[in-house]
């Protein structure tokens, strides 16, 4: 399910948003169904505050993978090259 991201971190806060958002769900059913009169809306604002985190760490974790992927080809890309001239360095 997670092969996509090759960056352990980002594989990791992923996960933890998915279940962020599961146990918000079910802490918001188990309101719900503790007492049927009038808690609907404790159940809506369980759910709404589970899934605002879990949009922020999802895009943390593109954050960091989209980071991780361009330190990968910059990496790449410096093997063949040198980076800096020793003679122009003592100028």
């Amino acid at each position: 399910m997670f092969k996509r991201y090759t960056n352990k971190y980002a594989r990791w806060i992923r996960i933890l948003a998915f279940v962020i958002t599961i146990v918000g769900f079910i802490v918001g059913l188990y309101i719900w169904f503790d007492d049927l009169n009038d808690n609907f809306l404790h159940f809506l604002t369980s759910v709404f505050y589970s899934i605002i985190p879990s949009i922020f760490l999802l895009g943390f974790a593109e954050v960091i993978e989209i980071l991780y992927r361009i330190h990968l080809r910059l990496e790449f890309t410096a093997e063949d090259k040198t980076l800096f001239d020793e003679t122009s360095e003592s100028e």
